[in-house]
């Protein structure tokens, strides 16, 4: 199943999981903090935003997760993908990133779209009716880091526009201590950062803020 949107006169395709209170849900997972991770339904190849319990232990990129939806709450506008399971997700297994490909590749941010549909690096939580998407998954021409007193800064170029996003990748902060830089990065991650998952936050103070929440492989 999809639902069509319109962003900025660009019609694109919002892809609808599965939402069946009760119902199994595989994921392939991009992105991971305690209580919720990013990644792909394996049913629909949609994106979902999964909020759980504090699990066990943080999920890895790549790895397969089961879990169960619980009751349907009032649906996000600003995170359309958003649902809630009953517990936390049960690793099962894991992918190798040139296996995921057949999930991700359709994911891939429309070009001629502004990140996210919208230009600039936030947007007022009163103007979202839950009819664009809140992750995107995009290839960055470059990727570097930056370090300041507000924690690190994902630094991009991506279909020739400069970005400069907060990062928020979990386990790669835990990696990083204060270096910056390129090379950092790499090392940090064990492997080149050839793609990003960048996603909306909730709103702070009535704006929600575009970050960079996963930094993965192609292969």
């Amino acid at each position: 199943m999809h639902a069509s949107s319109t962003i900025d006169g660009v019609r694109t395709m919002l892809r609808q999981r599965v939402a069946q209170a009760g119902a199994e849900l595989q994921l392939l997972v991009l992105a991971a903090e305690p209580a919720g991770c990013i990644g792909v339904d394996l049913a629909s190849g949609a994106f979902v935003r999964a909020r759980y319990p504090v699990g066990s232990r943080l999920l890895r990129p790549f790895e397969i997760a089961g879990g169960r939806l619980a009751h349907d709450e009032q649906p996000d506008v600003a995170h359309p993908e958003l649902v809630d399971l009953s517990g936390a997700p049960r690793p099962q297994g894991r992918l190798a990133p040139r296996r995921a490909e057949r999930w991700l590749r359709p994911l891939l941010h429309p070009p001629r779209i502004p990140l996210l549909g919208f230009p600039g690096n936030s947007v007022p939580y009163w103007t979202l009716e839950g009819d664009r998407p809140s992750v995107a998954l995009i290839e960055p021409e470059k990727v570097a880091l930056a370090y300041t007193d507000s924690g690190h800064i994902c630094c991009f170029l991506w279909k020739e526009c400069h970005h400069e996003l907060p990062l928020l990748d979990w386990a790669l902060l835990g990696r990083l201590g204060t270096d910056s830089g390129a090379r950092a990065l790499r090392r940090a991650l064990g492997h080149a950062p050839e793609r990003l998952v960048v996603a909306l936050t909730p709103p702070m103070q009535g704006y929600c803020y575009k970050a960079v929440v996963g930094v993965l492989p192609r292969r």
